[in-house]
This record gives C-alpha cells, sequence and structure tokens, in this order.
C-alpha cells in the first residue's frame, strides 16, 4: 500500500509542476487561437488528479474520525478535505464546459479562459504539492 501511496504522490507531484510551468508560460507561447492543445492534454492528468486529491482527503477526514487530534492536525485534514471539494467541484465545471463543443460561444469561453481557469489551476497546484507531498515523501503516510 505504500508503494501506491507513493506512486500516486509522484503522480501528484508531477502534475502539479507540468500545471504550474504551462501556467506560467502559456501567454508566451499560446498563438490566439481559441484552442489550448497542451491544456487538452494535460486536463485529462489532472482530473485523474483531482479524483485522487478527493479520495485521500476523503479517507483521511474518514480516519479522523471521533479519535482526539491535536487541534493543527485536524485543521489541516479540514483545509485539505474542503479544498479539494472545492477544487473538485471547480476543475470539473470547467473541464466539462471545454469538452462541450458547443458551451463555449464568444465572451464567456474568454471570461472562462482568462479567470476562472488559473483560478482552478493554482488551486490545483497548491492541492497537489500538499497532498503529493505528504503522500511521496513524508515517511508516514498511514494518516493521509
Amino acid at each position: 500500500m505504500d508503494m501506491v501511496k507513493r506512486i500516486v504522490g509522484v503522480f501528484l507531484l508531477l502534475t502539479a509542476l507540468a500545471a504550474a510551468v504551462l501556467l506560467m508560460v502559456t501567454p508566451l507561447i499560446h498563438d490566439g487561437s481559441p484552442d489550448y492543445p497542451l491544456w487538452k492534454i494535460l486536463n485529462w492528468f489532472m482530473a485523474a488528479g483531482t479524483v485522487a486529491i478527493l479520495v485521500v482527503a476523503f479517507l483521511a477526514r474518514r480516519a479522523q474520525g471521533c479519535e482526539k487530534l491535536d487541534s493543527l492536525e485536524r485543521l489541516r485534514v479540514s483545509l485539505v478535505f474542503y479544498g479539494a471539494i472545492v477544487l473538485a467541484m471547480l476543475f470539473f465545471w470547467e473541464w466539462f464546459w471545454t469538452l462541450n463543443p458547443d458551451s463555449e460561444p464568444g465572451e464567456p469561453a474568454v471570461i472562462s479562459h482568462m479567470v476562472y481557469f488559473p483560478i482552478m489551476d493554482a488551486l490545483y497546484v497548491v492541492m497537489s504539492i500538499t497532498v503529493g507531498r505528504r503522500l511521496a515523501i513524508c515517511t508516514d503516510t498511514s494518516d493521509s
């Protein structure tokens, strides 16, 4: 089970790195067309990462149960859990919107790509690093 956690953690860290780099360089490499081919590929990996974050956060929250935990640990688990829910809602709302070719006419598509996606991508990077680091690097992953 530790090997699976480490693999998922490395996957999350790699997708976080890819999303962070692509988020920063997209204005430099984008040709101005309504298409974002690199994001279309990365979004599939981010979808898997978002589900993984949600599952890990849910399991950590459930494991917390009625145990007597210190306030900081309870806060950390709660922040990751609720952050994962917000990430999943934002990511899948935006992603499904872009997968439907009839849903992005004109100005709403521009607003979507200029406002919502960068916010969601930044949240994905933060959540992926938080959960991925805990799964891949930290020696005690039993509570994640």
